[in-house]
C-alpha cells in the first residue's frame, strides 16, 4: 500500500538520520536493511525508480561525491547519478531516455531526468518495443510536461509505432484535450488535414464530426488552426474548407462516394451554437463565402415572402373582425378580403408543408430549433381557423389570436442576420428563458406566502367581502400578480373601505417586497443580460449567419437533391489576399467601441507573442551556454585528477608538518572564489585568468600538474 507523499518524505529523512547513526556504531541488522531499501524506493528522490540499487551505499556515496565535486545540491546530484546509472545499465543515452520515461513514476522528477539526458545528447525519437517512441509513452502516461520537453527537442509528433498508431490516437481515446491540442500544434498543417479526410489510398483516421460532438474545445481549435496557412509564393492566406465540408467518413462533396444525407461540420457548429468555434477565422470565412454565393439570396427571398404573408394576414384579421358576417363574401370589400385571405392561406399551407418535410427528414432533431416550433404551431393554428369559421364557431377568434401572435414572432428569425436586431432577439430569448424563470420562482414563493396569510387574516377580521377581488383565494392570487405587473395597488386597502390592521400590514409588506425590491432586482438582472449580449453581439452574429446558411443547405428544396448547394459551390481552398480586411468588411455594422478595444487587445497580444518568442530564443541560447560551461567544468575536473572538498566540510587539507612533499601539498579551497571562476568560464576568459585559476593560490591543481594551453583552447576556454 502506497504512503502519502508527506509520510514518504518524512520517513526518508528519518531513515537517513538512522543510517548515519548505525553506520557509526557498525551494527545494522538484516531486517533494518530491508526497511532501508523499501523506504528509499518509496522516497521522493529522483533515483526512486532504481529500487534496491538506489538504496545502496555505493549510490549514496556517488551522490555525495558528485555533489562535492560539482558544487551542486543533493537533488541535482541524485539526478546526475541516476542518469549515469541508467545509461550504464541500458548501454546508451537513447535507451536510458526510454527507460526513464517508462519507469519513473513522479512526473516532476522525471522532467529533471529527461532534461539531463537530453542535455547529454539523447535522441528524442528512438523506438522501443513495438516501435514506440518516448512520445508514445509520455502520452500513454498522460505526462504533458514530458511531452512538451520532447516536442521542444524535435521529437516527431507524427511518428507511428509497429501497428501504425499515432500518439494522437492514444490521446484521443483518453479524451485528453490538452494533450491532443499540444500534439496537433506541433504537426504539419497538411498532415493534420490528411488525418481527417479520406483519400483514394486510405480512409480518414479521425472524424471531425465526432470531435465536434465530444466537446474537446482546444483540440477543435487546433484542427481549425491547421486550415489556415500562409502562401509564400503570393503573400496571401490560403484557407482550406475540405474538413468543414466533408461527411461523417471524411469524404468531400466532390468525392464519388460522398454521403449527401450526412451533415457537414459547419452545420454541426451552427446547430451547437458554439460561439468560440463559430468565431474562428476558418469558419467565419466559409460562412461568408456561402452567404455571398447563395444563402443571402435565399434568405432575402424567404424574408420577402414572410413580410408579404404577415401583411396579408394582418389585413385579413382586421377586416374579419370588422365584418358582421366573417364567412360571407358579398360586395367589393368582402371580395377583396377573400382574395387576401386566399393568398394568406396559400402561404400558410406552403410553410406547413415545408415544416412537415423538415420534420420527416430530421425527426426529433427538428424540435431542437426554437423557431421550428413557432413555424409549425403557428401554421397549424392558422389552418384550423378556416374550418372553425365556416362552422360559425366563436373559438375561431381565440385560435386566430394565438396563431397570429406566433406568426408575428417568426420575424425574429429573419432579424437575427443583423447584429443589432439579432442582439435584441437574443436579449428577449434570454430574459424569457432565464431571468423571468428565476424571478418567477422567487415571486411565486412570496405570492403564495402572502396569499395564504392574507386570506387567513381577512377571515379573522371578517373582511372577506369588503372587496369582491379578495373574496376568494384565487382572487387574492390574481390581485398579487396585478400588483406586481402594474407596480401599484389595484384596490383600496386602507381607510373606511379598507381592511383590518393586520391585513393592512400584510398588504404593505407585500407591496414593498414586490414593487420596491423584486422589480428593481429584475431590472438590474435584465440590464446585466443586455450588457452581456451586447458585448458578445459580433460572435452571436457569426453564429446566426452560420445557422441561416445551414438552414438553407438542409432545406434547399422540398423534395429532391438536398446537397445541391454543397456540391455546386464546393472548393477545396480559397486564397485570401488580406484576411483582416476581409473579416472587418464582413462585420455589419462596423465594430462598436467595445469591439475596437478587443481589436487593440489582439494587436497587443501579437506584440507579446513576438516578445515571448524572443525570450524563448534567448533561453535556448543560454541553455546551450550552460551546457558548454558544464562540459568545460567537467574537463577541468578530470584534468586536475583531484577532488574538491564539499562546501559543508572545513576548508583545510594536510599541512606541511605531516611530512609530505611540498609538490604534493594542496592549499585550502575557498568555495566563493571557485564559484566566481566558474561564472567567468563563458568563452570570454583570458589566458592570464586561466593560468590564475589553474596555478593560483586558490587552485585545486598542483603545480606539478601542467595543463597544455592547446587543450584549454580546444575546450573553449581561450
Amino acid at each position: 500500500m502506497s504512503l502519502k507523499p508527506r509520510s514518504r518524505v518524512s520517513q526518508g529523512r528519518l531513515w537517513r538520520r538512522k543510517k548515519v547513526k548505525e553506520d557509526d556504531e557498525g551494527n545494522i541488522s538484516r531486517r533494518e536493511m530491508d526497511f532501508t531499501k523499501q523506504t528509499m524506493t518509496h522516497s521522493g528522490s529522483s533515483a526512486s525508480g532504481l529500487g534496491e540499487e538506489a538504496a545502496s551505499d555505493e549510490f549514496q556515496k556517488e551522490v555525495a561525491s558528485k555533489s562535492s565535486t560539482l558544487l551542486i545540491g543533493r537533488q541535482e546530484a541524485e539526478t546526475e547519478v541516476y542518469a549515469d546509472l541508467i545509461v550504464k545499465q541500458t548501454g546508451s543515452v537513447d535507451k536510458a531516455l526510454l527507460f526513464a520515461i517508462t519507469n519513473v513514476k513522479l512526473e516532476s522528477k522525471l522532467q529533471v531526468v529527461v532534461n539531463s539526458l537530453i542535455n547529454r545528447g539523447a535522441n528524442t525519437s528512438p523506438t522501443y518495443n513495438g516501435l514506440k517512441s518516448p512520445l508514445h509513452y509520455a502520452v500513454e502516461r498522460n505526462m504533458k510536461g514530458i511531452a512538451v520537453k520532447l516536442l521542444e527537442n524535435d521529437a516527431p509528433p507524427h511518428a507511428r509505432d509497429k501497428e501504425g498508431k499515432l500518439p494522437l490516437e492514444t490521446a484521443m481515446n483518453n479524451q485528453n484535450d490538452d494533450m491532443c491540442a499540444l500534439l496537433l500544434s506541433h504537426m504539419p498543417n497538411s498532415f493534420v488535414r490528411s488525418l481527417f479526410l479520406e483519400s483514394s489510398t486510405k480512409p480518414a483516421e479521425f472524424s471531425f464530426h465526432k470531435l465536434l460532438r465530444s466537446g474537446m474545445m482546444r483540440t477543435i481549435q487546433s484542427v481549425l488552426d491547421c486550415m489556415i496557412e500562409s502562401d509564400p509564393s503570393s503573400e496571401s492566406i490560403r484557407v482550406y474548407y475540405s474538413i468543414l465540408e466533408c461527411d461523417d467518413d471524411g469524404r468531400t462533396p466532390d468525392h464519388s462516394h460522398f454521403n449527401p444525407e450526412s451533415k457537414s461540420c459547419l452545420q454541426i457548429i451552427a446547430n451547437q451554437e458554439n460561439k468560440s468555434i463559430a468565431y474562428h477565422d476558418a469558419v467565419r470565412l466559409l460562412t461568408q463565402r456561402k452567404w455571398k454565393k447563395y444563402a443571402r439570396r435565399r434568405f432575402e427571398f424567404n424574408a420577402f415572402l414572410y413580410l408579404v404573408s404577415l401583411f396579408c394576414l394582418t389585413i385579413a384579421a382586421v377586416m374579419a373582425v370588422e365584418s358582421t358576417e366573417p364567412n360571407s363574401y358579398n360586395g367589393a370589400r368582402e371580395i377583396g378580403r377573400a382574395v387576401i385571405e386566399a393568398i394568406t392561406i396559400v402561404m400558410i399551407v406552403i410553410t406547413l408543408l415545408t415544416e412537415a418535410n423538415q420534420l420527416l427528414r430530421h425527426r426529433f432533431e427538428y424540435f431542437h430549433d426554437t423557431f421550428n416550433w413557432f413555424d409549425l404551431v403557428s401554421s397549424i393554428l392558422l389552418i384550423c381557423v378556416v374550418p372553425l369559421r365556416f362552422t360559425a364557431n366563436d373559438a375561431q377568434w381565440h385560435v386566430f389570436a394565438f396563431g397570429f401572435l406566433l406568426w408575428t414572432m417568426r420575424i425574429f428569425k429573419f432579424a437575427a442576420v443583423f447584429r443589432q436586431t439579432g442582439a435584441y432577439a437574443q436579449i428577449l430569448s434570454r430574459i424569457l428563458a432565464y431571468d423571468f424563470v428565476q424571478f418567477g420562482v422567487v415571486f411565486l414563493v412570496i405570492l403564495l406566502a402572502f396569499s395564504v396569510s392574507f386570506y387567513l387574516s381577512l377571515r379573522g377580521d371578517m373582511d372577506l367581502h369588503v372587496h369582491n377581488e379578495t373574496s376568494t383565494f384565487w382572487g387574492i392570487l390574481f390581485v398579487g400578480i396585478r400588483s406586481l405587473t402594474e407596480a401599484s395597488p389595484v384596490l383600496e386597502y386602507s381607510g373606511e373601505d379598507g381592511y383590518g390592521t393586520v391585513s393592512v400590514i400584510l398588504m404593505v409588506c407585500f407591496l414593498f417586497t414586490c414593487i420596491v425590491i423584486l422589480l428593481n432586482i429584475l431590472i438590474a438582472q435584465m440590464s446585466d443580460t443586455y450588457q452581456k449580449v451586447q458585448e458578445d453581439a459580433q460572435r452571436g452574429l457569426e453564429v446566426n449567419r452560420a445557422w441561416i446558411v445551414a438552414r438553407v443547405e438542409l432545406n434547399s428544396c422540398l423534395w429532391g437533391n438536398h446537397s445541391y448547394h454543397r456540391k455546386t459551390y464546393y472548393v477545396e481552398y480559397e486564397d485570401i489576399p488580406d484576411l483582416k480586411n476581409v473579416l472587418s468588411k464582413w462585420e455589419s455594422p462596423p465594430l462598436n467601441e467595445m469591439n475596437k478595444y478587443i481589436r487593440d487587445i489582439w494587436d497587443s497580444l501579437n506584440n507579446h507573442k513576438l516578445s515571448l518568442l524572443t525570450v524563448q530564443q534567448r533561453l535556448a541560447r543560454q541553455e546551450i551556454t550552460l551546457r558548454n560551461i558544464a562540459d568545460q567544468l567537467q574537463y577541468l575536473t578530470n584534468t586536475s585528477g583531484n577532488q574538491i572538498t564539499s562546501v559543508g566540510r572545513p576548508a583545510f587539507y594536510r599541512s606541511e608538518t605531516e611530512g609530505h612533499d611540498s609538490a604534493n601539498k594542496l592549499p585550502s579551497v575557498n568555495s566563493g572564489d571557485i564559484k566566481d571562476d566558474i561564472i567567468d568560464i563563458r568563452g570570454i576568459i583570458t589566458h592570464d585568468r586561466v593560468n590564475e585559476i589553474v596555478f593560483g593560490k586558490n587552485s585545486c591543481v598542483s603545480q606539478t600538474t601542467q595543463i597544455p594551453l592547446a587543450k584549454l583552447q580546444t575546450s573553449g576556454l581561450s
